[in-house]
């Protein structure tokens, strides 16, 4: 029976351990292995010629990478939601192109229908319920004066909205991440890591309905959208079950 015991209880450690942060940063919490998913180069979103074309900056001789949403995750446990967000760029990128400066989009989602009931605030770090939210930037280099697309992004910045709480905030730069990665500059071009922690009693969030995360960057080149189902972590389901079994065992060998 003992020998059971410390097998099961040193893989509830490892497991325990490889979930209590990111592999690739010193986050909040391990949602995996890459910070990049499959929102990376993609959009749920159709653009006139692609992604990165005009009028947005990326058929500029910029590129698209430079203005880049590349993954969203979100996860929780008992007591915090855990969101976390990689681009290109930062809280902004700079058009040389345009002369124009573009911003990180706050971070919409909800649950039970109401999809931007809540924000997280990208340049304060606050959690606010949204009242008011906004369009893309109306700047040159935009995609402000495509309504299609325009009405399809969906809010960019939350407005008139009271703040419920902080929302715990990193934001870490990574080199080396990407394969042949734009230079790090005042106006951004690698890649960038944000992550958030939410204290759930700020959300009245029970933990089982779904949550739908969308975001973009201000000149409307990119937007990532998440329909996000609550269900428990694999290593919480792998220790369940070897909690069970090691139960199962014990019980078998009195």
């Amino acid at each position: 029976m003992k020998r059971f015991s410390v097998l099961f209880l040193l893989l509830a450690l490892f497991l325990g351990n490889t979930a209590m942060g990111f592999s690739w940063t010193s986050g909040y919490y391990d949602h995996g292995d890459s910070p990049f998913d499959g929102n990376n180069n993609t959009a749920p979103i159709e653009y006139p010629y692609g992604v990165g074309y005009l009028p947005s900056p990326g058929d500029m001789g910029e590129g698209g990478e430079k203005f880049d949403l590349e993954g969203l995750f979100v996860n929780f446990d008992d007591d915090y939601l855990y969101v976390a967000l990689t681009n290109s760029f930062g809280m902004s990128v700079t058009s040389s192109s345009w002369g124009t400066t573009f911003y990180q989009g706050d971070v919409f989602f909800g649950f039970g229908g109401n999809n931007d009931a809540f924000a997280i605030d990208v340049s304060t770090g606050d959690l606010v319920s949204v009242n008011v939210a906004t369009y893309i930037q109306n700047l040159d280099g935009s995609y402000y004066d495509n309504v299609t697309i325009r009405e399809r992004i969906g809010a960019f910045e939350a407005v008139m909205s009271p703040t419920l709480g902080s929302a715990d905030q990193t934001l870490t730069f990574w080199d080396g991440l990407e394969p042949d990665p734009l230079l790090p500059d005042a106006t951004g071009g690698d890649t960038y890591v944000f992550e958030w922690r939410i204290d759930r009693s700020l959300l009245g969030w029970d933990g089982t309905s779904n949550m739908f995360f969308h975001t973009t960057v201000g000149c409307g080149n990119d937007l990532i959208e998440y329909d996000f189902a609550a269900i428990p972590e694999p290593a919480t389901m792998i220790l369940l079950g070897l909690g069970l079994f090691g139960a199962g065992m014990i019980g078998r060998r009195k």
